[in-house]
This record gives C-alpha cells, sequence and structure tokens, in this order.
C-alpha cells in the first residue's frame, strides 16, 4: 500500500502535459515491443518462381492456398514469394506435378500419346515443341529475361524452283541495363538455324521487346563479314601507330601542339608460292644399268671361240631444289603518315594591348620530327611510304587574339595571392575587433553593478572632514575590479 501511495503521490504531482507525455510514452513503448515480437516471428520470405504467366501464377497460388502456406505476390503477380524454408521442397513438389507448364511447352507435349491425330495435329504441335526448346535454350543466355520463338515451315513442292525457304522470328526481352552484342544476336541466329532443317542463319528476325531490330541480313554474308574484319584490323593498325607518334610528339612539344593521322593500306591477299631450282652444274648420279652378253661360235675347222660384250647405261639427274612459301595476311602495303605541328608565338606590346605573333618552326626542328616520325612507323622507302610533317598555326591565320605572357600570368597570380592575403588580414581585424567591442560592454554592463553591491556598506564611514582617505578606500576596490575585467577582457580576445 506505501509503494501504491507514493505512486499516486507522484501522479498528483505531476502536471497535465507531463501525465500525457508519460502515457504517450508508455503507449509507444507497448506498440513498438508487440510490432517488435510480430516483425521477429514473421518468417524470411524467398522467391519461388518469377517471370510466370497468369495461368502458372493462378495454379501454383490455388495449390498454395490448399496446403495452408504462406506467400506473397510481387512485380504484379508475376514473382511468388514462400517462406525461405519451404522454398526448395514446394519447387520439387511443383516439378513433380508439371508446374509451371503454360508458360513454355518443350517436347513433352508428345508424352501422353492421343489416337487418331490427325498428321495436321501432329506438324502444329512438332512446330509448338521446337519453338518451346529453343525459347527454353535462348533463355539460357545471360541478359534474357524472356523470349517467343515463331517458326514458319513451308509446305514441300513438287518441284524445287517452287519450293520456299523456312523463316523464323525471334522476340527477346533483355534485363534492365543488360545489352547483346553483334557476335550475341548472330549467335542466336545460327542456334535457331542450326536447329530447323532448311533454315538459313540469314532468315532468321531478331527483335527486342521495343521493336527495334537486332539482326543484321549482312553479318551473315562471308564477303560481308571478312570485309568487316579487314576494316577493323586496318582501323587498329592506324590507331596503333597514331598513338605511337601522338606520344612521342606530345613528350617534345607538349600536349595539344601536334595532331597525327596516319593511313595504312594492307595487304589481304593470301599468296602461297611452291619454287623449284635446277642447278645445272650439280649432277647426281640417279641410276646405273650394266648388260653382259657372251656369244660362242663354230667355224669350218670345227674350233669354237667364246666373245664377251658389256653394255652400261648411267642416268643422271639435275639438281633441283623445292621451296613453299605461303605469305602471311594483313602486312603493311603502304604506310602514309600525316602530322601538323604548331609552332611557338612571341608577345608584342604596342599601346598596352598585347598581341600575337605567329613564328613557326624552323626547318632543321621538321627535319627532326620528321625523323622521329619515320623511326616510331617503321618508315620503308621500297613500299613508297611517305611522311608529311608541316608547321602550321592552329588559330586562323592574320586573327589577332589577346594573350597573356607567362610573366604577366605570374604577376597576376602573385597580386591575387596578396589581395587574399590582405582581405584575410582584413577579416581577421574585424574580428578580433568585434569580440573587443562586445568585451567592452560586458565591462560597461558590469561596472554599475559592482558599484552597486561594494560601495553602499563603504558610504556611511565616510566623513566630510577627511575626503582623502573616502578616495583611497573607493578607488582601491574599483582598481581590483579594473584589473579582473580587464584580464577577462584578455582571456576573451584570446578565444
Amino acid at each position: 500500500m506505501n509503494s501504491l501511495a507514493q505512486v499516486k503521490e507522484f501522479w498528483n504531482k505531476l502536471s497535465s502535459a507531463k501525465k500525457i507525455l508519460l502515457i504517450s510514452t508508455v503507449v509507444a513503448s507497448i506498440v513498438g515491443f508487440v510490432f517488435l515480437i510480430s516483425w521477429v516471428r514473421e518468417p524470411e520470405y524467398a522467391v519461388l518462381f518469377s517471370n510466370l504467366e497468369a495461368q502458372d501464377a493462378s495454379k501454383i497460388v490455388e495449390k498454395l492456398k490448399e496446403r495452408k502456406i504462406d506467400y506473397k505476390l510481387s512485380d504484379n503477380g508475376r514473382t511468388i514469394l514462400v517462406p525461405k524454408q519451404n522454398v526448395y521442397e514446394l519447387r520439387l513438389q511443383f516439378a513433380g506435378e508439371g508446374l509451371p507448364n503454360s508458360s513454355i511447352v518443350g517436347y513433352e507435349i508428345f508424352d501422353k500419346s492421343n489416337i487418331g491425330v490427325s498428321d495436321f495435329v501432329q506438324k502444329i504441335n512438332y512446330k509448338r515443341a521446337l519453338e518451346g526448346e529453343l525459347a527454353r535454350t535462348i533463355l539460357q543466355i545471360e541478359g534474357v529475361e524472356a523470349v517467343r520463338v515463331h517458326i514458319v515451315i513451308p509446305e514441300r513442292t513438287l518441284f524445287k524452283e517452287d519450293q520456299k525457304e523456312p523463316t523464323a522470328s525471334v522476340i527477346l526481352k533483355l534485363k534492365q541495363g543488360a545489352r547483346l552484342s553483334k557476335e550475341n544476336v548472330q549467335s542466336i541466329a545460327y542456334l535457331v538455324a542450326n536447329s530447323v532443317e532448311g533454315l538459313e542463319p540469314k532468315n532468321v528476325t531478331i527483335l527486342d521487346s521495343r521493336g527495334r531490330l537486332l539482326s543484321d541480313d549482312s553479318g551473315y554474308e562471308p564477303l560481308a563479314k571478312i570485309s568487316s574484319k579487314q576494316y577493323e584490323l586496318k582501323k587498329n593498325v592506324e590507331q596503333y601507330l597514331a598513338d605511337k607518334v601522338q606520344s612521342l610528339l606530345d613528350g617534345v612539344l607538349g600536349p595539344g601542339n601536334s595532331i597525327v593521322r596516319v593511313d595504312v593500306e594492307l595487304n589481304f591477299t593470301q599468296v602461297e608460292k611452291t619454287i623449284e631450282e635446277y642447278d645445272p652444274d650439280k649432277t647426281v648420279v640417279r641410276s646405273e644399268q650394266t648388260t653382259q652378253e657372251r656369244s660362242s661360235s663354230v667355224d669350218s675347222t670345227f674350233a669354237s671361240s667364246n666373245s664377251q660384250r658389256t653394255n652400261t647405261i648411267t642416268n643422271y639427274e639435275v639438281n633441283r631444289t623445292m621451296q613453299r612459301i605461303v605469305e602471311s595476311v594483313g602486312n603493311i602495303k603502304r604506310l602514309s603518315v600525316a602530322v601538323l605541328v604548331n609552332g611557338t608565338y612571341k608577345v608584342n606590346e604596342s599601346g598596352g594591348v598585347r598581341k600575337v605573333e605567329y613564328i613557326p618552326r624552323d626547318e632543321e626542328q621538321i627535319q627532326k620530327l620528321t625523323e622521329i616520325v619515320k623511326n616510331a612507323v617503321g618508315f620503308n622507302p621500297d613500299r613508297n611510304d611517305q611522311i608529311s610533317v608541316v608547321s602550321i598555326p592552329f588559330e586562323p591565320a592574320g586573327e589577332e587574339m589577346e594573350f597573356v605572357s607567362k610573366e604577366t600570368q605570374k604577376k597576376e597570380s602573385w597580386r591575387d595571392l596578396v589581395e587574399k592575403i590582405i582581405i584575410g588580414f582584413a577579416i581577421l581585424a574585424s574580428v578580433v575587433l568585434i569580440f573587443s567591442l562586445l568585451g567592452r560592454l560586458k565591462v560597461k554592463k558590469e561596472i554599475p553593478t559592482i558599484e552597486v553591491k561594494e560601495f553602499p556598506p563603504t558610504q556611511p564611514q565616510v566623513t566630510l572632514k577627511e575626503p582623502e582617505p573616502v578616495m583611497v578606500e573607493e578607488i582601491e576596490p574599483v582598481s581590483e575590479e579594473e584589473v579582473e575585467l580587464e584580464r577577462l577582457k584578455k582571456d576573451q580576445m584570446k578565444e
């Protein structure tokens, strides 16, 4: 009871505002505690399926309601979230039930055999299955969110000249921020073409979800592809040589005082040579054949005689050398380099106006720069290479322009520095002055209060007959206060 009485006494002592504040604090604490408990007890959700069609989403939601499993919908109903601990189990269960299955239909359409299906329906089902399988394959490419594939397979005709070629179209929906390169688009076209009999990559049209054409017929032509590679190689060689020369000239003349352009003529002819040389001075025995013949004869006296004949045949072969030479593709056939060099400038002051006089580079400097450029690009006179280095003003000729010399710039920079220092000192002096004025104001305010407090007890002791001691007694406390106030003022100035 004593504690209850103390609580009542404490409550009665509080004002109305404090009572309201205390009640609101207690209520807010209870609400926050309840929200914290509910937030902790709420399960963590994870994505079960995403990018679902409406039919698949409705079937999956119905199954979840039957099993009394909590779920959430996002992305306009295309994504379903469930408690994280149930994600993998539910995916396996729905996969066993064939969900999701209405978005993309593949070869599972033939799992159930239907007796009495016409040939036309079988062809339609085959085309649907082929389109679905291709869509599933294209979805594996990074950056593709959704895809639709349409294939047109014409009927076979009796005559070949009347036969039409198959065609296909692919519509891609890319993920946010994703982009497909030209090589990726061509690979999709080749994938679709190699999956359909008789379909050529050039007959595959690829669009994105915004209706922009991604495929290009010229990219599938062999000659066009070779020309594109050759142009890219030519551009890379020119850029490489121009960067080499530009880096050298920037180090010599300074950045922005030279411009380099390179034109390269490359030899893309592939040559294969076979050289066979004969040296008549060098002979080699190739083969040698020796034949011996024996003969016997009997004369009239019946005396016999034997004879032998030897025949030798020697074949000689002339020395021969064979060479097989394959020249590389992309060699530099001819090189042209153009270099523009900025001259120097001289400042002339007349009548208080500074004018610029352009001075071109002398011939000796131009020759040195030309030698530098030749060595950098690998100049070869046998290829009829050309190097042109010209000193020319980068500004229009004859135009007078205002120019500030380096010395003037230095003077102005020093002048700006001095001005900034003066302004800084002026600001500092003004701040010090303000603080000193504030200190004086405080002194003036404090002195009257001191006189009121200190002087009344001393006034009754003052006598008119003895003025000098009275003045001494009055000066002593005032001087001490002045010293104290002076010390306070100095402390304020230091701060």
